[in-house]
């Protein structure tokens, strides 16, 4: 892990400290004077509420929830951005927290009233010019996103990690009374998300965008690669790549994740996204565990449909394999609001075991400002 740390930093600094396109590393980076005055000051301050109705029948039997979509919490943040007069930086800020009563990965038959809380996404600080971006505090890791480039316009309903709705209610065995949590079995384990870190968003290298991040989380090292591609091949391409490592210590050692997503939009409005990940530790006890996605979706107008499947392998148990079969409706009649309906079919195969399918039914709406 510690030989990880030092080549991700030799690797920023060597960036930092190479020309590019022509231009001399000291007029990228040029000096900075303790006077130097800021202007062109601009603050974006943006929230969503994103709210539904949540239908979910299992061995145990059904119930209806009024829950804060996970797929796209409720939250409220700003952005602060100024230019550095006579020189080619800008320096910024980022404060997001996210507040959900009722989280929809979290209510479960036993408890379907959850009490709402503050918690932080984003609070970093940046620095950008023409050698990239550097970003310091809570913050997305340099992989996180990547298993989850969406063109299909339906992420608010068919979101790529299927626990996020519906993830605390149970399938159930009723010859051995045997539960395990929905949200246990699936994931689509994309990398390590937020935590506290140095972030290096490297220049574009053509259609690529390299990123580089280490930082802490839960007490333990981290280290995420990134690379996103953007670009038109018959249609609009997303693309992502990324690799995470987090030192975990004990027995387990590294748990790393790799894995990526891929989606493809045509002018017609058909699309086709495809996403992949797989973890694994040092610990041979543990299995390693990996996920699959399928989607298929058309656009057109304001209407957004999608038909997925989703597969997670050995994510408990060696040998689990839990499925996600669904589809979606997403509408949206103005810029700022959607509204959307979803269905998904969760079963868990375990040799031993006869588990009971998991349905689960939303329909809400998600208000942007």
């Amino acid at each position: 892990m510690r030989k990880q740390q030092i080549l991700v930093s030799c690797a920023a600094l060597a960036v930092c400290g190479f020309p590019a396109s022509g231009v001399s590393a000291e007029s990228k980076m040029p000096t900075i004077s303790s006077a130097a005055p800021i202007s062109d000051i601009s603050i974006d301050v943006y929230g969503q509420l994103n709210y539904g109705l949540l239908v979910g029948d299992s061995g145990d039997g059904s119930e209806h929830f009024i829950v804060d979509n996970d797929n796209s919490g409720s939250r409220i943040g700003a952005k602060l951005k100024g230019d550095l007069d006579g020189t080619n930086l800008s320096v910024g800020a980022h404060v997001e927290l996210e507040y959900q009563q009722n989280p929809s990965n979290n209510v479960s038959l036993e408890e379907r009233s959850i009490s709402g809380e503050f918690n932080e996404r984003h609070l970093n600080l940046f620095v950008s010019g023409g050698f990239g971006k550097l970003s310091l505090g809570q913050g997305d890791g340099a992989a996180n996103g990547n298993i989850e480039r969406d063109l299909s316009g339906t992420n608010v309903i068919s979101y790529t990690n299927p626990a996020l709705v519906g993830g605390g209610l149970e399938f159930l065995d009723d010859a051995t009374a045997t539960r395990v949590e929905l949200g246990a079995t699936t994931s689509d384990q994309d990398f390590e998300s937020r935590y506290s870190r140095v972030r290096y968003d490297l220049p574009a290298l053509g259609s690529l965008k390299p990123t580089i991040s280490q930082g802490i989380k839960g007490g333990d090292d981290v280290t995420e690669v990134g690379v996103r591609f953007a670009g038109e091949l018959g249609g609009k391409i997303d693309a992502a790549l990324g690799y995470s490592v987090r030192d975990v210590g004990g027995v387990a050692g590294d748990f790393e994740t790799l894995g990526g997503s891929l989606s493809w939009l045509h002018d017609t409005g058909f699309n086709l996204t495809g996403a992949y990940s797989t973890t694994s530790d040092d610990n041979p006890a543990n299995p390693d565990a990996d996920f699959y996605l399928g989607k298929v979706g058309y656009k057109i107008g304001r209407h957004a449909f999608d038909v997925h499947y989703m597969q997670t392998e050995d994510r408990v148990d060696e040998g689990d394999t839990a499925k996600t079969v669904g589809v979606g409706y997403v509408f949206t009649p103005i810029k700022w609001f959607e509204t959307y309906a979803g269905y998904n079919n969760h079963s868990l195969d375990r040799s031993g075991a006869d588990f009971d399918d998991v349905h689960t039914v939303l329909v809400g709406g998600r208000l942007r400002f």
